[in-house]
């Protein structure tokens, strides 16, 4: 699912993208004001909100902001 309908179905209303050394996360600010934070994935830090899609982890339900940068490689008919 696309971060932005992610973020939509919760009401949420803003997103931003905090960097430092340590990484990247995303401050997001609920419907009713309360501020919570979502880890990007360590290979996605430098993507934009707009590419952004959203991992739930099966072990603890948390929700992680990744890219899916894969392109086609080689292709062989048999």
């Amino acid at each position: 699912m696309k971060l932005i309908e992610f973020l939509k179905e919760r009401n949420a209303k803003s997103v931003k993208k905090v960097t430092g050394p340590n990484g990247a996360f995303l401050s997001i600010v609920e419907e009713d004001g309360e501020v919570t934070t979502m880890p990007i994935g360590k290979k996605s830090q430098d993507g934009t909100l707009s590419e952004y899609n959203v991992l739930i982890a099966d072990e603890d339900g948390q929700a992680i902001a990744t890219i899916n940068n894969y392109q086609d490689g080689e292709t062989m008919k048999l």
